[in-house]
Formats: C-alpha cells, sequence, structure tokens
C-alpha cells in the first residue's frame, strides 16, 4: 500500500492530471510546432482563425518526446483546456517572432501550463503571455525568460506560475511582468538550489489567495541576483511577503544578491532562513507592514539563521514605515557598516525613516549574540546622537543577553541615497495575445489578470 501511494506522489510531479487520452511524438528526430500538431491525428491539438490570427486548443495532454524538438516561435493564441499541460521532453523554443498568449481557456480554472522536463540545451521564452497558466521547469536544462508576462496564474502547476528545476545551468528572468497570480510569481523547491537571475522585472499583487508565500519563494544556492525590481505587494494580501529566501538543509557557499529594488507594501520586505552571504543595496524597502501581529513578521529586513553561518552586508538602503527595520536572528556577521578600513569596510549610508509598532520605534533589533556593526548611518532620530540613537535600536544595553549594536558614529554628510520617486500604479487593459490597450474595447480584455468582456 505504501508504494503504491509513493508511486503516485512520484507521478504527480509532472505528469498531466487530465483523464483525457494523451498524445506523445515517437521521438524520431521530427520537429513539431502548434501547427504540425494540429495536423496531426490524435493529437488533440484544433485550430482556428480568429481575426487573422491562429487560434489553437489542447484539449488533452500531448508529450514532445526526448529526442524530438519543438517550436513554438509562431504568433498565436494556445487555449488550455482544463486540467492539460504541455510537456516537453525533447529540445525546445518558446520565443515569439510576433505575440503568443497561451491561456486557460474560457472558465477552464485547472488549466495547468507548459512543463519542461528535458535535460537538453536550455529552454528559452521570448515575448510570450501567460494568461491563467504557467511554466515548470522540471529536467535538468536551465532556461530564460525575456520580456514575459504572467497574470491571474490559477496556481494548478505548482506554487507559483514561475517554477524553477534542478539544472546545472542558470535560469534567467529578465524585462518580465508578473501580477496577481494566486501563489508566489517564481518559486523553486527546498531541496532545489535553483542558480538564477532575475532582474529589470515587476512583481505586483502576487499571493492573490493570500497565503503565507511572498512572492519571491526563492532557495538559496551558489547564485541568487535580484537586481533592479519592483516587488510591490497589496493591502488586502497581509499574509504575503515581498522576497522570500530558504536555506532549510544548511548547506554552504550559497550567494545573494539583491540590489536596487523597490520592495514595498508587503507583509514584509526580504526575509531569510539559514546560512548563506548576502549583499542587499541601495533597496528602497518601504511600509512593508501589513502583518497583523508585529510578533509574526512586518520587517523591512529579516535575517534568521540558527546554524550561525550567514554573513550579511547591507549598505545604501532606504528602510521606511516597516514593523521593524531590521531584525537579526543569530547569524555569524551582519555588517550595517564598518567604517574601520580592511575587508570588512562598509561605509553604511543606510536610512531609517518611522520604522516601529505599538508607538515604540525600531530601526535595528539584534536578537542574536552576536557583535552587530552598524556605524555610518542615518537614524530615526533628531540629532544623530548616541543618546538619541540608543532609543531606536535594541540590543545588549536593553537585554544583557544580546550582543552590542556598534552605531557610533553615525553618518553627518548629505550623500545619503534618496528614495525613488513613487508613481501610480495605474490600471492596465491587454489584448489577450498580450498587447496592450489605451483602455477597455469591445469584446474580451484582460484587466488585472482577469477576463473582462465589454
Amino acid at each position: 500500500m505504501m508504494n503504491k501511494k509513493i508511486a503516485a506522489i512520484l507521478l504527480s510531479l509532472c505528469v498531466p492530471t487530465s483523464l483525457a487520452q494523451a498524445y506523445r511524438t515517437d521521438g524520431q528526430g521530427g520537429v513539431y510546432s502548434f501547427y504540425r500538431l494540429s495536423q496531426t491525428e490524435g493529437s488533440g491539438v484544433t485550430m482556428e482563425i480568429k481575426d487573422g490570427k491562429k487560434n489553437y486548443t489542447l484539449s488533452q495532454n500531448d508529450t514532445i518526446s526526448a529526442g524530438d524538438t519543438f517550436e513554438g516561435s509562431e504568433s498565436c493564441i494556445v487555449y488550455f483546456a482544463d486540467k492539460v499541460t504541455f510537456v516537453v521532453e525533447g529540445k525546445a523554443d518558446f520565443q515569439g517572432k510576433g505575440s503568443v498568449t497561451y491561456a486557460a481557456k474560457d472558465d477552464a480554472d485547472g488549466a495547468v501550463g507548459i512543463c519542461l522536463d528535458n535535460n537538453e540545451e536550455s529552454t528559452n521564452f521570448g515575448g510570450c503571455t501567460f494568461v491563467g497558466v504557467g511554466v515548470k521547469f522540471k529536467g535538468k536544462s536551465g532556461g530564460t525568460l525575456h520580456s514575459c508576462t504572467f497574470t491571474g496564474n490559477n496556481s494548478s502547476i505548482g506554487q507559483a506560475a514561475l517554477i524553477l528545476g534542478d539544472s546545472d545551468d542558470e535560469y534567467v528572468v529578465s524585462h518580465c511582468r508578473f501580477r496577481e497570480n494566486r501563489k508566489a510569481a517564481i518559486s523553486s523547491a527546498a531541496n532545489i538550489f535553483s542558480k538564477v537571475v532575475i532582474e529589470h522585472s515587476e512583481f505586483l499583487q502576487n499571493g492573490t489567495d493570500n497565503g503565507n508565500t511572498p512572492q519571491l519563494n526563492l532557495t538559496a544556492s551558489d547564485k541568487v541576483e535580484i537586481v533592479n525590481c519592483d516587488i510591490i505587494g497589496a493591502p488586502e494580501h497581509n499574509m504575503v511577503g515581498g522576497i522570500g529566501i530558504s536555506n532549510f538543509f544548511g548547506t554552504s557557499g550559497n550567494s545573494i544578491t539583491i540590489n536596487n529594488c523597490r520592495i514595498r507594501e508587503n507583509r514584509y520586505g526580504i526575509g531569510t532562513v539559514g546560512p548563506m552571504d548576502i549583499s542587499i543595496a541601495k533597496c528602497d524597502i518601504i511600509n512593508n507592514s501589513y502583518e497583523t501581529n508585529p510578533m509574526n513578521g512586518g520587517s523591512g529586513i529579516s535575517l534568521y539563521d540558527p546554524y550561525m553561518k550567514t554573513t550579511a552586508v547591507i549598505s545604501d538602503n532606504i528602510i521606511e514605515r516597516n514593523l521593524w527595520g531590521v531584525t537579526i536572528i543569530g547569524c555569524k556577521d551582519v555588517n550595517l557598516g564598518c567604517i574601520d578600513l580592511g575587508e570588512n569596510y562598509n561605509h553604511g549610508g543606510n536610512w531609517f525613516i518611522n520604522n516601529g509598532n505599538n508607538d515604540q520605534p525600531y530601526d535595528l533589533y539584534n536578537n542574536s549574540t552576536n557583535t552587530i556593526y552598524a556605524q555610518g548611518n542615518l537614524w530615526n532620530t533628531g540629532p544623530q546622537t548616541e543618546e538619541e540613537i540608543e532609543k531606536v535600536v535594541f540590543h545588549k544595553h536593553d537585554n544583557p543577553s544580546l550582543g552590542e549594536v556598534i552605531y557610533w558614529p553615525a553618518h553627518y554628510g548629505t550623500d545619503i541615497r534618496q528614495a525613488k520617486t513613487e508613481t501610480e500604479d495605474k490600471p492596465t487593459v491587454y489584448r489577450l495575445d498580450g498587447i496592450q490597450l489605451p483602455g477597455l474595447q469591445k469584446g474580451l480584455n484582460i484587466v488585472h489578470g482577469k477576463k473582462v468582456v465589454r
């Protein structure tokens, strides 16, 4: 009985869940497209032309076998019926030459999406729009996504709109937009150490199910870079964090970089668990305060490591209006500013503004036994004096069992970085093929990831 249960779990990882007949290519070196599949008996793919554009419908689960190739470059709309997955075990290229949209058909709330179960060369997506369906990397191949949009993912593919796999290569997500997906925008499993670069992308109000998950839910690896991104939450998603990076297995050699990001309006801003070497610089970490109980979260930056191995360098950030500015639990060496010249030099440059809860300011909470250097910062006080700064820092002075925070000298110059100007996030309207519209048009529109008929 137990063996049957285990087998069922393994089969469910990326095997289509539909009871409909499935189709598999023969693996003899063929090159397939949705057009060719629509001309192939038994594939379950049909085609019709609407407004001069090819519309395909996948009514059952199709698999491109190892040895075959899939070309997904044609401009088209691909609809997935309920519980349908398109699986690729061979080579594939999803870089569209025009607009390519993958969408759940009608009200097919259980439509799954695309699963890359291959060990071939990197699989690339370009200019693709995903509405209600997602992408999962399961095999050993890496992948890139450039200028892609994910909205309204229904979570049938897993715990995120985009799920990273166990590749020896790295994943690159560039100039993409993730908005109002039910679970996380991007995730990787706790036992999969995906190398990933996420750059110049937007993550807006993901986690609409309001579960206990961040918008970016990643596992630490020897390369995680999040650069020039916006991670913006919503008040009604008070359980959803901004960036979460974990290392539950205590592995070493993990390198995390978060640079020049705007992280706002989440349950918490950045939260890490377990050992890693992390750099956080030039970020606006503002108003991550939607946690209803301050004892359960609400930090701009929270570093937790019971293994006492984490090192962190934090500089030039705006840390404003969070329930806690920076909280440190465990860890090895956290450096928010060390003006002594040498290998530990860090000019600081962090600006703490109006962080706190229950009428108590908390810029930095050292809930560890370590000495924390935090020199050269601008604190949430009037005059930058030792006496005043002591009021916004919690450490050995407040509890003798804790480590000391070395916060003096503070910052005196005028070169503290200013926060980026916040612009109003206006709703945008798209056609089903991903083309942005000036407003609602007659017919079917996509607004905030939802289908709207006018």
